[in-house]
């Protein structure tokens, strides 16, 4: 099984290599421009960074938990902003 710090890594890979910007990333991945990413949105992100199917679900949920700050189950740019930042100062 993929450790947290594994997968972190592709996610940081994926937004960076395939991406001008981390909002080019969000807007791809916001399928019906609700400015939104839903969890089945992130769940398109997570396999896009090449998490295996049965875990993109369960680290999905897991940021969903960790980050919406306004507790309505899916992420706005400002919270996804803030996420990929710490993620792409850490080492």
């Amino acid at each position: 099984m993929a450790s947290k710090k594994e997968i972190l890594g592709k996610i940081r890979i994926l937004i960076t290599q395939k991406f001008e910007d981390p909002q080019e990333a969000f807007n791809f991945f916001d399928k019906n421009g609700d400015g939104y990413l839903s969890k089945a949105e992130l769940i398109e992100l997570v396999k896009s960074a090449k998490v295996n199917r049965f875990l993109s679900k369960v680290v999905a949920k897991t940021i969903i938990t960790g980050l919406d700050k306004d507790d309505n189950q899916k992420l706005n740019w400002k919270e996804f902003s803030k996420a990929v930042k710490v993620l792409l100062t850490e080492k």
